[in-house]
């Protein structure tokens, strides 16, 4: 019974919740005026938060207290026991093996599969930021980020590296943002097992949980849970495991975890909202503990980057910055939100599937925690608590936006957990057999275990692209076929013919402003905004719709692309007021449908 119990418990729970989750509902604010899925069934964005932590909290409350009521012969409350990452050689040579391999497979890439018509909506996003940047040589005032400056921008990395920018290299650079993720992974798969106590054979638990993780940033994959821009996440995560796994203090580690309050939100707006709740959560852990120097340290870090951000940067680019930080906070769950469906409802596999996963998570974080027989450290059971905080709070973005994609982009670090627990109770298990434990003490044994490790990782790294293994001997060239290519490449043919016509038309202006949500129409131009709103789903009513229509107004464009082939995203109601202006002052200039292009009267 007392294995028994806590699982019904937890059936109950998620039984309960399934049943009230359209009883959890707060009313609709009636003065929104943002046009979204949201607004048009009268639904609150909290609905969904609070479903959802609703659903994951309380089956979970219910599993805790049956547990420790029925299980407190085995529970084991001991916090003294510290563990600071005993060095283990053979797990320390085959993270150096996974991280070689990465890299050789990063450069056997074939770059001729990354070759397609190019996403005009999202690449444009990131397309059109960078050129406004080196056009306007301004910072927000300049351009109202959808992602954040630095996130964006990220070709300004790229134009340093390569001296120009493409497409091509775009694409190459988010590529490159895939293998930075894996190595990180790597290293955080390193720490967690490196912190282990009684885990035998840690090599083996390592090469699996490894091996496994790494299977959630794929080169091949247009939407995988690792995305290029989690990194910043990463290495916040392996700093900080950094900090708990030292036994002494190391300032610059900690000055670093602080810095990257203000650069996560450089970065991206969200993941950096995501990042500063969790180290605040961080900061009162360390306070807890008594940490003072390390938690004075991380304080240190974040006040001073600010400070310096403060007195290097315009007050009027700082205005604008906290502008577009508030905005983008206030307005993106009405703006993009869609409603989480019911869980096992009509459509709701992949929901439910998320949720579930969540919750099993939780499950075994519980008993690895409080069960006495796994008697781990408390510096494991803190990275691993660590980890399913991240995946509560990153899970935010998914109960938002709840469709495919999203949920798959919030999945990587619930995941990673999940193949930690498997790992390790799978290896464990194994142990037990006297026949494999010899083969295990065999392979601890540095030739035996290398030769092993490098000819499973070899098969793993190379199952789906091993006849590209020639282009490491052609690696050069291989790069060039994406980052030298022409940008035209990757447009179609009717694509191709509009942006010649319409190049050629706009030739003599100073800037160019698009009215629909073809956000790469600028960049293909090479040309500047009229203003900073290059992205029209940003133009909205009662918030920015007055200062777009001023900077317009200023500029005076002489064309507007009115419609494209990429109208959908966002509602055009959101701005009426910029619509009405549009009509007044312009006039049909050019039906190319689907583009419509319009004239100054």
């Amino acid at each position: 019974m007392s294995r028994t119990l806590p699982w019904l418990a937890l059936i109950f729970g998620i039984v309960f919740c399934t049943f009230s989750w359209n009883y959890v509902s707060f009313p609709y604010d009636l003065s929104n005026t943002i046009v979204g899925q949201y607004s048009l069934n009268k639904v609150n964005p909290l609905n969904d938060t609070l479903r959802g932590l609703s659903f994951i909290f309380i089956p979970l409350f219910l599993y805790f207290i049956t547990f420790l009521k029925l299980n407190n012969h085995l529970l084991n409350f001991n916090t003294s026991q510290y563990n600071f990452s005993i060095p283990n050689r053979n797990i320390n040579y085959l993270s150096l093996i996974l991280i070689l391999l990465s890299i050789l497979e990063f450069y056997s890439l074939d770059y001729k599969n990354f070759i397609s018509n190019l996403d005009v909506h999202h690449e444009g996003t990131f397309l059109t930021a960078q050129s406004n940047l080196f056009f306007k040589n301004k910072f927000w005032t300049g351009t109202f980020y959808d992602y954040g400056f630095l996130g964006n921008s990220i070709g300004i990395f790229s134009k340093s590296v390569f001296g120009e920018y493409s497409i091509g290299i775009q694409r190459f650079t988010f590529v490159f943002l895939i293998l930075i993720n894996k190595i990180l992974i790597i290293l955080i798969c390193k720490k967690i097992v490196g912190s282990l106590d009684n885990s035998n054979p840690k090599e083996l638990l390592f090469l699996v949980f490894s091996l496994s993780s790494l299977t959630l940033a794929s080169f091949y994959e247009d939407i995988t849970p690792f995305h290029p821009r989690i990194f910043i996440y990463l290495i916040f995560t392996w700093l900080i495991f950094n900090i708990i796994s030292l036994d002494k203090n190391n300032l610059i580690t900690s000055l670093a975890i602080g810095s990257l309050s203000l650069l996560s939100i450089l970065l991206y707006w969200d993941i950096g909202t995501y990042i500063n709740i969790l180290l605040g959560i961080f900061l009162i852990n360390l306070f807890f503990f008594k940490k003072r120097k390390v938690f004075f340290q991380v304080l240190l870090g974040m006040i001073s980057s600010w400070l310096i951000f403060i007195i290097v940067m315009p007050s009027n680019e700082i205005k604008e910055f906290i502008n577009q930080y508030i905005f983008i906070i206030n307005i993106s769950d009405y703006l993009i939100g869609i409603e989480f469906p019911k869980p096992f409802s009509d459509k709701s596999t992949r929901h439910t599937k998320a949720l579930l996963l969540i919750i099993l998570s939780g499950v075994f974080l519980i008993n690895y925690i409080f069960d006495k027989r796994k008697n781990e450290s408390i510096h494991s059971k803190f990275l691993l608590t660590f980890l399913f905080i991240s995946s509560i709070i990153f899970f935010k973005s998914g109960l938002t936006r709840s469709d495919g994609p999203h949920i798959k982009y919030t999945s990587g670090i619930y995941t990673i957990l999940i193949f930690f627990f498997i790992s390790y109770y799978f290896t464990n298990y194994l142990i037990k057999f006297s026949f494999l434990k010899k083969i295990f003490n065999l392979f601890k044994k540095k030739n035996y275990f290398l030769i092993f490790s490098i000819l499973i990782c070899l098969v793993f790294f190379f199952r789906v692209n091993y006849l590209n293994l020639y282009n490491l001997f052609n690696m050069n060239k291989n790069f060039q076929g994406i980052t030298k290519i022409d940008d035209f490449k990757f447009l179609s043919n009717d694509y191709l013919k509009f942006i010649n016509f319409y190049g050629n038309l706009v030739k003599n202006e100073k800037c160019v402003q698009q009215f629909t949500d073809d956000n790469a129409i600028p960049y293909l131009l090479n040309k500047p905004t009229c203003t900073k709103y290059y992205v029209h789903a940003h133009i909205i009513q009662n918030w920015t719709e007055d200062d777009f229509l001023r900077e317009l107004d200023n500029t005076r464009p002489q064309y507007i692309l009115y419609s494209s082939e990429v109208n959908w995203f966002k509602s055009r109601n959101n701005a009426p007021k910029a619509d009405k202006y549009i009509l007044d002052n312009y006039f049909l200039f050019k039906d190319l449908s689907p583009w419509i292009i319009y004239k100054r009267n």
